[in-house]
């Protein structure tokens, strides 16, 4: 049996014991055969889409059928595949082997940096892939994962992604960053490990500034150590409420410096949301100069905000609204999964951008019709993709929700129907319900 088809059938029993209603489908090596989604609904229109070679090659209404397979998905809202720009599936579902987050007691770094000493190559494999096959089953094509490089787990995060990235072709596209955790000054070996990570094929560079006592020093690193390797720079950054600790103004200015102009990304950004409105607009004209993406992470940053602070409940999800109005590139992603930093995370964005609606003060209906963006072309635009989206020449990656716009489907949490990758349906899900209610005189 080849790889990739070995890959979907532990996908097909996995996700059925865990979600009880997606059907994962074998055969993702085999070649596509020409397929039509019949009356989908596309840009606010019923629209027909013919697919072919992995490719959209047309949309209309109606389209001549001869010589495909038909998939009718009448009024079924279609939307680019979902993309994941910010996750780690390396230390995901291990909310059980350590304790909460509790006053007083240790921060979720801590908390998973004793951990990883124990992780192996298979655990970490084992763990990432059930991250992975709830991602596709929930409409993610495309993802861009943290892999964790440091003295605790040296390289068998890179070994165990790498064999996993290998598995899922065809399935998922999977992207991974050699990301400094525990910062890169601590110990003699760390910066030796991201560049051996680096060497082996990882293809960005992640750096956390504030793990360590000299942030601009970590950022100059990083941004020396992109460029020697040729790789784009993802920054978790500015996640506390101190605006003295702030680093994005250095980051935006070193982007500019180096012209590195949109191959620099930053996660977390939640000190946006304490500063003063004037400091932030400048702040915010500085990251869209730089031609910097952002991605906020609010599952996290609700979870884990303000516990010590007994004064107020500090929130951190980033001013998403601002950043798009004022032309930055937002998305938004689910970061942790089942461990101390977000222990109901979930790798659905779907939920994730009701979660953000939520958080955000992004509920309103013309609101949630452009939401939906963070989850599809802007961490598409982040992550540099070709061809993508629902356009002639496009990759056929498509998620065909059981809604009619965006607005119910995020609200109501619709069912993702089929996934394709490519053209091939890698995923099916059913929802069903019996209800009797009496009628009325």
């Amino acid at each position: 049996m080849k790889r990739a088809e070995r890959a979907l059938r532990v996908v097909d029993g996995a996700t059925k014991r865990a979600e009880r209603a997606p059907r994962m489908v074998d055969g993702a090596t085999k070649r596509a055969e020409p397929l039509l989604l019949r009356g989908g609904l596309v840009g606010g229109r019923r629209q027909d889409v013919a697919i072919r070679d992995g490719r959209i090659e047309r949309l209309g209404a109606p389209l001549d059928a001869a010589g495909y397979e038909t998939l009718d998905v009448t009024d079924r809202l279609l939307l680019p595949g979902f993309v994941e720009s910010h996750i780690h599936p390396d230390k995901a579902f291990i909310a059980d082997r350590t304790q909460g987050l509790r006053a007083g007691g240790p921060t979720p770094q801590h908390l998973v940096a004793e951990l990883k000493k124990t992780f192996t190559v298979d655990d970490i494999y084992a763990r990432a892939r059930r991250v992975l096959e709830l991602a596709v089953r929930h409409g993610c094509t495309t993802m861009r994962a943290h892999v964790e490089v440091d003295a605790f787990v040296e390289l068998r995060g890179v070994e165990a992604m790498r064999r996993l990235q290998a598995d899922v072709a065809g399935v998922l596209d999977l992207e991974l960053i050699a990301f400094a955790q525990e910062g890169i000054f601590h110990d003699t070996v760390t910066k030796d490990l991201l560049r051996e990570a680096l060497k082996a094929g990882l293809r960005v560079l992640g750096g956390c500034p504030y793990m360590d006592g000299d942030q601009r020093a970590h950022i100059d690193w990083c941004f020396e150590t992109a460029q020697e390797f040729g790789v784009p720079l993802d920054f978790h950054a500015d996640s506390s409420d101190d605006p003295a600790q702030l680093t994005t103004d250095y980051i935006a200015q070193q982007t500019l410096a180096r012209a590195m102009q949109g191959r620099v990304t930053l996660g977390h950004l939640c000190m946006l949301d304490v500063l003063e409105p004037a400091h932030r607009a400048r702040l915010i004209g500085q990251i869209r100069e730089a031609g910097i993406h952002v991605i906020s992470l609010p599952a996290t940053e609700l979870h884990v905000k303000a516990r010590t602070d007994t004064r107020r409940t500090w929130r951190g999800v980033t001013r998403i609204g601002e950043l798009r109005d004022a032309g930055v590139n937002v998305s938004i992603s689910t970061n942790n999964i089942v461990n101390p930093f977000t222990p109901y995370g979930h790798p659905d964005l779907l939920r994730q951008a009701l979660v953000t609606a939520m958080a955000a003060h992004l509920g309103n209906l013309d609101q949630l019709a452009w939401l939906p963006e963070l989850i599809t072309t802007n961490p598409s635009r982040a992550l540099g993709l070709e061809g993508y989206g629902l356009a002639p020449g496009c990759r056929a990656d498509v998620v065909v929700l059981d809604a009619r716009d965006a607005a119910q489907a995020i609200t109501e949490q619709a069912e993702k129907l089929y996934v394709l990758k490519a053209g091939r349906i890698v995923a099916r899900n059913t929802r069903t319900s019996e209800l009797s209610l009496p009628r009325r005189g």
